[in-house]
């Protein structure tokens, strides 16, 4: 019995002993850090943007895409000349990414307005912080618009307590529930304007905000003599329902081509719904029309009429002549509002994208 205490007694000690042992290895080596290296390869991928600006009330806004301003500056009513092809991560196949941080910065002081300080940031969803989904290769227009004087949407309840059409009453400048658009004589109603059920946690801080577009390009046929690519962006805020008529009327010769008919603000409802936050197109169909501009490969000078009538008898802005190329790809936007002046002013923009 004594002896096999004994040797329990050693075996102790013993495996006392080890944890010594290696305790003192541990202390006497320097432990080992994985260093990172990073990848020298870049990432092979990329997008091509377009910034344009139709904000009403907006200074010189730059286009920023993961934090590094990105081609030159834009005025109100004026986009940049080209898209600038910019460096993406793949995230998966296809070369998408979900980490392409878009935003809009003054070029000079702040934007004012209800951002102050703060800058235009993209976000995917009216109620989430996400940034955007860039596919490799793919082109997309980013359109800055919206008054900076725009309130930040509010959510609003019905006599049962739940959420329910939020409206901007345009006398007020502020958002009222329908409880109190019951209390609201006719006329007063009819001047309301439905922006939806504003969602809970929704992330639209109000002012100005981004239509973004994927360009999906028409395809011209050989030898085309005659046709350009259109297509129009109504970006003009309404304090009304009521939408807008547009057209293209020659100058001299050649017939008027109509671009849109009663056409409702590009992020209005119930098109849009609810209005909150930023909207975004990415389908994979062409979305511009071919359209006869031009005769024997001479374009035809044209003006940019906007209406408030299919007659167009009620002409609330004539442009300057333009003109449309041959094989050229083209968005007319309609900015500002109606009666505004400087950076306010009701006009159409012409933007080149080929």
């Amino acid at each position: 019995m004594k002896k096999i205490m004994t040797n329990y007694i050693n075996l102790k000690n013993l495996a006392k002993a080890s944890v010594f042992s290696i305790a003192a290895l541990w202390s006497c080596e320097d432990p080992e850090y994985i260093t990172a290296v990073p990848n020298p390869q870049p990432s092979g991928f990329s997008a091509n943007f377009l910034f344009v600006n139709v904000a009403p009330g907006s200074p010189s806004l730059d286009m920023h895409i993961n934090n590094s301003k990105t081609g030159a500056s834009a005025d109100f009513g004026t986009g940049q000349s080209g898209y600038t092809t910019v460096t993406i991560t793949s995230g998966g196949a296809g070369g998408f990414t979900a980490n392409t941080n878009i935003r809009a910065k003054a070029t000079s002081g702040t934007i004012g307005g209800v951002l102050g300080s703060n800058d235009v940031i993209y976000r995917a969803g009216n109620n989430n912080t996400n940034n955007f989904a860039a596919v490799n290769g793919a082109r997309y227009s980013l359109f800055a618009l919206d008054s900076i004087s725009r309130p930040r949407p509010a959510r609003t309840l019905n006599a049962q307590n739940f959420g329910d059409t939020t409206f901007f009453n345009p006398s007020s400048g502020g958002y009222i529930s329908v409880v109190q658009k019951a209390a609201l004589s006719p006329a007063q109603r009819a001047k309301l304007v439905p922006i939806g059920i504003v969602p809970l946690g929704a992330s639209d801080p109000g002012g100005v905000r981004f239509y973004l577009v994927r360009d999906i390009y028409p395809t011209f046929a050989a030898g085309n003599t005659t046709q350009s690519g259109i297509r129009l962006v109504q970006a003009s805020p309404r304090n009304t329902t009521d939408g807008l008529w547009v057209r293209l009327n020659p100058v001299s010769t050649g017939s008027i081509i109509s671009l849109g008919a009663n056409v409702p603000y590009i992020l209005g409802f119930p098109a849009f719904s609810p209005t909150v936050g930023s909207r975004t197109v990415t389908g994979t169909g062409v979305n511009f029309t071919l359209q006869n501009t031009n005769i024997a490969s001479v374009p035809n000078q044209y003006r940019v009429e906007v209406a408030k009538d299919a007659a167009f008898t009620n002409i609330i802005h004539t442009s300057e002549p333009v003109q449309f190329l041959v094989d050229k790809v083209y968005t007319v936007v309609i900015r500002g509002i109606e009666g505004g002046t400087g950076n306010r002013a009701l006009g159409a923009t012409v933007v080149q994208h080929n």
